[in-house]
């Protein structure tokens, strides 16, 4: 289920649903054309997008092939982080800075727009992974990412605030999945929801603070009204997904 509907291959047969995902990777070049951009401006643009892809690809590589179930317990957070900001890092820092691509902005400014996008990303990402463990996830998506072994944020934080022997009993209460009474006792005598909303939450605001910043720092023209308008984008994020 993609969106609360069939995903595309389910719905059409396999060769053209694998035509379709790809022939999305490469219309978007094709629109670019479109925009009557100078030429710098559109090479910096399908740079970027290149490089996008690229990182998404080594995200989902990691995604895929990382089981975490059986990651040593102090390399969890370090794959979890890698997988976050490959994918979902990459792909909003990419969306921050095209705009401003577009208009020819500095190669010093779209670095800034890049990196605030990055880790506006990681804690969307953080926010969603708490969401899939949450009652208000849909019924067929809970839990997946624990019951598929993805890397997660609570995988990260389970692994990060847990002694070993208590960590190993997560690992045992993931196994009795879809039966998740041992894994909600466990969740609950841990604190781990409310240690992964946490740590989303500050994500969430040194991402804001960090931009804030950067831009005074260069003495930039930036409008405040803009910047709340972005916190308030943050906020609808923290409260839909965690």
């Amino acid at each position: 289920m993609r969106r609360g509907r069939p995903a595309l291959h389910l719905r059409y047969p396999m060769p053209i649903a694998l035509n379709a995902g790809n022939w999305l990777y490469f219309w978007p070049f094709d629109l670019m054309k479109q925009l009557a951009l100078p030429n710098d401006h559109l090479l910096h643009i399908y740079e970027s997008c290149h490089r996008t892809l690229l990182r998404a690809h080594f995200g989902q590589a990691i995604d895929l092939g990382a089981k975490i179930d059986g990651m040593d317990q102090r390399q969890v957070t370090e794959i979890c982080m890698a997988s976050i900001r490959l994918k979902t890092g990459a792909l909003m820092g990419f969306a921050a800075l095209l705009g401003a691509a577009a208009a020819g902005v500095s190669d010093a400014f779209l670095t800034i727009l890049d990196d605030f996008g990055r880790d506006l990303g990681v804690a969307l990402q953080m926010f969603d992974d708490l969401g899939n463990v949450l009652e208000k996830c849909q019924p067929a998506k809970r839990y997946e990412d624990l019951m598929l072994s993805r890397p997660s944020w609570v995988w990260a934080c389970a692994a990060e605030n847990c002694q070993p022997a208590d960590y190993q009993k997560f690992l045992t209460a993931i196994q009795r999945l879809p039966d998740d009474g041992a894994l909600k006792s466990w969740m609950e005598d841990h604190d781990i929801i409310c240690r992964t909303r946490s740590s989303a939450r500050n994500y969430l605001d040194l991402s804001f603070d960090a931009l804030e910043k950067r831009l005074s720092a260069r003495g930039a023209r930036w409008s405040r009204h803009a910047l709340n308008e972005l916190r308030d984008l943050g906020e609808e994020i923290a409260v839909a997904y965690g």
